[in-house]
């Protein structure tokens, strides 16, 4: 809530309007800064501690990521044309339905609940993550340009994925699993204890600042839907296929993770998609900005009591 403070503060008192500028600039080198340096961090840290032994039993967490995106962005789909949306419309609300914020927000969420516990959140948590954010830079970007009725190759869509610093630091990190070249206990140590907590305590205020207070009167059918989706759908989805794969929420280490990160509200890449092509920032606004204060005070609090 600090982060969307500030950005009430500068951006809407007139008297503190003069400092919109350093703040958003502030903001945008934060931003910088967590794709390229925090993101990779908290990925690459939390797949090389672990063999790759470990790795295949936490492999049920892309699977499910992958599972319930899947089944999200097929129904969004549905539903958008059923509703007899436009093309930009049905864009706002498959992108907004079917990827979710399991960086930015997710990851501090789960270290909170889980490793700051002494349990193993983030290496489920980073593989999770694969399988909902290398789709969402596909499809995200192959959506947005379909909306604008702009051409895309494949190479571009290859380059984004390959140069994600993020989806880089993965591919390293199983590199260094495979090889049996751990990362030494002292940076392991290192990152843990001096790392982590200010990490994730500005990518949680990066997530405040990104959010723009949008009125919701205009976008209340859209943002239902997409809350229907995102905490409905999703997780019930998750939960079964957690069931049918034989897996127990309290002895198996990728359901819990899996389920905190099944509720997550849309991910801030569909802003900046948004921004990029064109579309009705407002719309993409006002549903991230409702959904996020949905799921982290009615839905994540109901999610804990129900796996812990």
């Amino acid at each position: 809530m600090a982060g969307t403070l500030i950005r009430v503060i500068t951006h809407q008192i007139k008297s503190l309007r003069f400092l919109k500028p350093v703040a958003d600039k502030g903001f945008s080198l934060l931003n910088t800064l967590a794709i390229w340096v925090m993101l990779p961090a908290v990925v690459f840290v939390s797949i090389s501690r672990y063999s790759m032994v470990e790795l295949a039993m936490m492999g049920n967490a892309f699977v499910l990521a992958f599972f319930g995106m899947g089944v999200c962005f097929v129904s969004s789909v549905a539903v958008s044309r059923i509703s007899g949306d436009d093309r930009k419309t049905m864009v706002a609300i498959v992108l907004n339905s079917a990827f979710q914020n399991v960086t930015f927000l997710g990851f501090p969420i789960i270290y909170a609940f889980f490793d700051v516990r002494g349990l193993n959140g983030l290496g489920p948590a980073a593989l999770y993550a694969v399988g909902i954010s290398v789709p969402h830079l596909i499809l995200g970007v192959m959506l947005a340009s379909t909306a604008v009725r702009k051409k895309i190759s494949v190479g571009t869509v290859v380059e984004n994925v390959i140069t994600f610093p993020a989806a880089f630091a993965l591919i390293i990190a199983l590199l260094f699993v495979a090889f049996s070249a751990p990362l030494p206990t002292v940076a392991r140590a290192f990152f843990d204890t001096y790392l982590t907590k200010p990490f994730f305590a500005l990518m949680l205020l990066l997530v405040g600042y990104q959010m723009p207070v949008v009125s919701p009167r205009k976008y209340v059918k859209d943002i239902t839907m997409v809350s229907l989706l995102r905490f409905i759908v999703c997780p019930l989805v998750t939960y079964g296929l957690i069931m049918a794969l034989g897996l127990s929420l309290h002895t198996d280490i990728t359901p819990r993770p899996s389920m905190i990160l099944a509720i997550m509200p849309p991910g801030f890449f569909n802003m900046m998609l948004a921004w990029n092509y064109k579309l009705d920032l407002k719309m993409y606004s006002a549903i991230i900005f409702y959904t996020t204060l949905l799921s982290l005070f009615i839905v994540l609090p109901l999610t804990y009591m129900f796996i812990f």
